[in-house]
């Protein structure tokens, strides 16, 4: 269907290398020790250079922010946004920067995603025939800001922002500032970043063991009997090498740690009394002696240091190579520095420089922390690593005033650049970072804690990070910068700076180009109408993540460390929102979160705010301009809750395309969820062009909902074969959903009439789009005949179900249970005949062996039946004997039989005696 209307198509809505952008955004996204060999290999043969994977200075090293796009991706798909049809693939993709990447390779021999080169810009430029800053791109909730990066690189005008203050900064130190100050920016952070790293050198090294990387603890609690009780659960420092700690008593009712080869039995009892404990209960004091502490040093209590002997149990030291047992001396330097911390609280700006307020109580990330009794964000860390947070910061306050002063903004982006450092640091170095013996490393807040459970917990151990010889260089990485052999990174801010630098400079205007702290939902207020070209966006999806929660943690540093230069960085000018930068909790209000609806059809107050960022954004696009949003989320009601609001929106949605944002790893993880997988979705407003049709059974509607799905599916399957049988499925539903929102219905003009029409459209779009991926794979396949429409409900709806379905480690195949329940419900089939059981989401799909003795009647079982009797015969008789047997099932029986076989012929070769190919070839000669 053509849905132009005097507007012109896009590259994006038409066509685009979805193979190359995909092999190239997976090997970006991974882990480069976690690459699938099969991802390596795709890659070299997709650039046809060899070349080895290596570690890379990525964007999100300057700093953390959850839930990051690929920068392969986000260039490729705005470039596609923005040129037209007439413009073939290989053309695009040199003007993405194919090319520049091979010659990167071969040169380097180290294979890279297109990050690491610049696109070709005057190639861009001929391809658009005008200025790429005539071209403006808006990302109003960028982020981590991949999309408004990738955007500046290809030299569109950028408009960017957000409502978390955290990511204004990073978009300011990722966009703004290497692109206006360029190599002088590098080389003035360069310089700080030595001052810093000598000054911590001199400044903080007295505090810690020479020979340390980390200091492991455990929680020290007082029994009534006066005796100190460890609080632990696992005292296993090294799985590998097999190594634990387990504790002596002393005779003045203190414990010591001592290293061991085998693990120890579990305290369960006093060990100085023998009397049963209550490890909740002594957790609790804990919390409340340690808070107390705290509280003392920070009044300048010099006594109360001798108290950190017994708060906090030192088991173990890791040095280079190993581990060694705690000495008294380890021990003293803990009290020296509680002790200074006490002398330094006398002085009295303490307590304004460090971070002391109190922890939000709509803060979720936190609130199981703040309900411990940590209820304010000091009490967060140790003693000593209060008093290096204290001295850090304020010798960051202290360079940032010194450089404005000298340098005005660019003073104040160099300080910047240093908070954002330091305050990486201090993700793994509080009371919540934990000990990970698997790996021997800092289970760290966000990569550990908030990233598997979307909170921070209390442990029962924490690690003491070194600041000085460790953590602070690693955050740099100076030398490394100076080389520019960015492969050795191993995640400093420096290398990512300077080839930011050095491939952004001079790509900012001021007065063209834009970052704003503001509402998604409130855009036309602060942009003329008509005046963006296309909005590229990655919005939250529901509750995945808290963004305001976890970066909460992060801005009690930042924000200390940069107060003296805080109006630099937020001019009134580019703050939209009723916020101040001295306010220390976020403006979470803003944010695009919600719960999803907890059903099909019903809809949520993240669906609300997209809903109104979908109207604001239709006022400020251009009329041939594109919105072009990401979207990842494992819920079909999510998914039809999303396309209806932009269909009540007033947009045509014209595409969906089959995106992998994440890596290989995270999509095999996301297969329990019904669309387990990314798309990007490319839309138009226009309700105005929308075809008016009489009621869903319309063959236009239908006509367009089968071409649409088996258009996509076909693409995906042809560029990707029939390994990807799930992603294809989705894909088809995705733009089966997306031609729904190309048509009206007579008589839906209130909401409640046009909710009703959409959802009797949905229903329609679900239905056929099964089909239609059905019928495309054996189009694929060249399959002639298989009797797709005509079957059974039941029989279609196994059919689909037992393709898409993940084999499990006991050996069942399992469904994500909303997409098996919704299909059953609109093809009106009996789902409770099909599956065993539903757990955790999922159903188990009955065996094909359990279908043909369970279910009465149905194709299905005709057909299974033939599979199995044929195989039984070819193993028992040969070849000869099963072609007699075939004309005991019928032609549409063998159909389905022989499409099972081509498609889930892995899924049942376990089941069958006989070779899988001598089947298909008994039945294929049939047919």
């Amino acid at each position: 269907m053509d849905l132009s209307h005097n507007t012109q198509q896009r590259l994006l809505e038409v066509s685009l290398p979805v193979k190359e952008v995909n092999t190239i955004s997976m090997y970006e996204m991974a882990n480069l020790k976690m690459i699938p060999k099969g991802i390596k290999n795709e890659l070299i043969h997709l650039l046809g250079v060899e070349g080895k994977g290596h570690n890379l200075p990525k964007v999100h090293n300057i700093h953390y922010y959850p839930a990051r796009i690929p920068t392969s991706g986000a260039r490729a798909v705005t470039l596609a946004a923005v040129l037209s049809t007439d413009v073939d693939l290989e053309t695009f993709k040199k003007a993405v920067g194919f090319e520049k990447l091979k010659e990167h390779v071969k040169l380097r021999n180290e294979l890279a995603p297109l990050y690491m080169v610049n696109p070709d810009r005057e190639l861009v430029r001929k391809l658009i025939n005008t200025d790429p800053k005539s071209i403006t791109i808006l990302d109003p909730m960028a982020g981590g800001g991949s999309i408004p990066l990738e955007a500046l690189r290809l030299g569109f005008r950028v408009i960017t922002g957000d409502s978390n203050p955290v990511s204004y900064l990073l978009l300011r130190a990722t966009i703004e500032f290497p692109a206006k100050y360029g190599k002088r920016l590098f080389e003035l952070v360069l310089e700080e970043s030595k001052k810093l790293i000598e000054y911590a050198k001199n400044e903080l090294s007295k505090y810690y063991p020479d020979d340390a990387r980390g200091i492991i603890y455990v929680l020290g609690a007082r029994h009534t009997c006066g005796g100190v009780v460890p609080l632990v659960k696992n005292t296993q420092l090294s799985r590998d090498k097999g190594i634990y700690y387990k504790f002596d008593t002393t005779p003045d009712k203190k414990v010591r740690a001592r290293l061991v080869n085998k693990q120890p039995p579990p305290i369960t009892t006093c060990p100085h009394c023998k009397a049963p404990i209550s490890i909740e209960s002594l957790r609790k004091d804990w919390v409340r002696r340690h808070r107390e502490l705290i509280d003392r040093l920070l009044s300048g209590d010099e006594k109360a240091a001798e108290e950190v002997r017994d708060i906090y149990i030192p088991v173990a030291v890791q040095v280079s190579g190993g581990y060694r047992e705690v000495t008294q001396s380890d021990v003293d330097l803990l009290v020296k520095a509680a002790q200074d911390l006490a002398k330094l609280a006398m002085n009295g700006d303490i307590l304004y420089i460090l971070p002391t307020s109190e922890i939000p109580k709509d803060n979720e990330v936190f609130r199981e922390v703040r309900d411990y009794g940590l209820t304010h964000w000091h009490y967060l860390f140790n003693p000593r690593q209060l008093l290096v947070l204290y001295k850090l910061i304020k010798y960051i306050r202290e360079r940032a005033e010194d450089l404005v002063k000298k340098h005005g903004e660019l003073g104040a982006a160099v300080a910047l650049y240093l908070a954002l450092a330091i305050s990486k640091t201090f993700n793994y170095n509080n009371i919540l970072a934990q000990w990970h013996s698997s790996k021997e490393v800092i289970r760290d807040l966000v990569g550990s804690q908030y990233a598997l459970s979307k909170k921070a917990s209390l442990g029962y151990d924490f690690v003491e990070a070194i600041p000085p010889s460790v953590n602070i260089p690693w955050a740099f990485e100076v030398d490394i910068a100076k080389s520019g052999k960015y492969y050795l990174t191993a995640g400093g801010v420096l290398p990512v700076l300077r080839l930011l630098a050095e491939g952004l400079e001079g790509l900012w205007r001021d007065g063209v180009d834009a970052i704003y702290l503001w509402d998604a939902t409130e855009i036309s207020k602060h942009l003329p109408a008509k005046s963006v070209d296309a909005i590229h966006v990655d919005p939250p999806y529901y509750d995945q993540h808290d963004y305001s929660g976890i970066m909460e943690f992060f801005w009690q540093i930042l924000q200390k460390a940069l107060e003296p230069v805080l109006g630099q960085l937020f001019p009134p000018e580019r703050i939209k929102l009723d916020w101040s930068p001295y306010n220390s909790e976020l403006p979470r209000k803003h944010e695009i979160r919600g719960p999803p609806p907890s059903r099909v059809g019903e809809y949520s107050r993240f669906g609300d705010r997209i809903e109104a960022f979908l109207r604001e954004a239709s006022r400020v696009l251009r009329d041939d301009g594109l919105l072009v949003m990401w979207y990842t989320y494992g819920k079909l009601e999510g998914w039809e809750e999303l396309f209806f609001r932009f269909y009540n929106s007033g947009y045509l949605i014209t595409r969906a395309w089959q995106v992998w944002s994440q890596s290989s790893q995270r999509r095999v993880a996301l297969e329990t969820s019904a669309f387990f997988t990314s798309i990007l979705i490319v839309a138009r407003p226009g309700a105005g062009r929308r075809v008016l049709i009489k009621d869903p059974d319309d063959p236009k509607l239908i006509g367009e909902i089968y071409n649409a799905s088996g258009s996509s599916a076909k693409a995906l399957l042809e560029q990707y074969g029939f390994d990807v049988l799930r992603e294809t499925a989705v894909m088809s539903i995705a733009n089966g959903l997306a031609a729904i929102t190309r048509f009206n219905m007579m008589g839906a003009t209130d909401p409640q009439s046009i909710k009703a029409s959409y959802v009797s459209m949905t229903n329609k779009a679900l239905l056929f789009s099964v089909s239609a991926f059905l019928e495309s794979l054996a189009e694929v396949r060249d399959i002639k005949y298989v009797p797709i429409s005509s079957m059974d409900a039941n029989s279609r709806l196994y059919l689909f179900l037992f393709l898409l379905s993940v084999i499990d480690e006991k050996g069942v195949h399992r469904i994500p249970y909303d997409i098996a329940n919704r299909l059953s419900q609109i093809m009106r089939a009996d789902l409770k005949a099909l599956v065993v059981k539903s757990q955790r989401g999922t159903v188990t799909l009955k065996s094909p062996g359990d279908i043909v003795k369970t279910v009465s009647k149905g194709l299905v079982i005709d057909a299974l039946s033939a599979i199995f009797k044929i195989n039984n015969t070819l193993s028992k008789s040969g070849p000869k004997s099963a072609e007699l047997i075939i004309k005991e099932f019928s032609r549409d029986a063998l159909a389905y039989a022989y499409y099972m076989l081509a498609f889930a012929g892995e899924k049942l070769r376990p089941m069958l005696k006989s070779d899988l190919e001598s089947i298909m070839r008994v039945i294929g000669g049939a047919l």
